[in-house]
């Protein structure tokens, strides 16, 4: 079943911790792939994620609409890597040149927001069904190309079944972005 970003807020603002729980497993992918890119090991990047999520908890009554959110956390999270990624550099703790981190510190707007759209993609698909899942994976994720016949062997289908059943767990899935407070294009 979709995820409600609206009813999940409320609880987060209600002082739920199952809902808190459930937001930061929505986003966490999100936060992590930000700071990991913008050149933060793995170690650091869990640093800055904690540190995204305390300011994310401080401030959360100032967020009127949860659809604010993906924004607020990829810009939060790009700010404090970078800053986190400068002091690192600065200590000579993290092994880098300085041409490197200028290269990886600074990350272009459209590559923040594909970056974005990656990871709403990935929020969806963890919500839809596994046969959904499955099957768009291998339609659109895969990174080898599979023909009608094999996907539809995969999935234990006929492949004339394959058209319709994409179709519609294309719709589930605008409907859990759409749920999600994602808008879909």
């Amino acid at each position: 079943m979709a995820t409600n970003i609206y009813i999940i807020w409320q609880g987060v603002l209600e002082g739920s911790p199952a809902a808190w729980q459930e937001l930061v497993g929505l986003y966490s992918g999100l936060v992590n792939t930000i700071a990991i890119r913008v050149g933060l090991d793995v170690a650091d990047a869990e640093d800055c994620a904690q540190q995204t999520w305390l300011t994310l908890y401080r401030k959360r009554s100032s967020i009127r609409d949860p659809k604010a959110l993906p924004a607020w956390l990829i810009r939060t999270t790009h700010r404090r890597a970078v800053r986190m990624f400068e002091r690192l550099r600065r200590g000579a703790s993290a092994g880098r040149s300085f041409e490197q981190a200028k290269k990886t510190v600074t990350l272009p707007v459209d590559v923040i927001e594909q970056l974005e759209t990656q990871a709403i993609i990935e929020i969806g698909m963890r919500q839809l069904d596994p046969r959904c899942r499955k099957l768009l994976r291998a339609l659109y994720l895969s990174p080898e190309e599979r023909s009608y016949r094999e996907i539809a062997g995969i999935l234990k289908i006929r492949p004339n079944s394959l058209g319709p059943l994409r179709s519609r767990c294309m719709i589930k899935l605008r409907k859990i972005i759409e749920n999600l407070g994602f808008e879909s294009d």
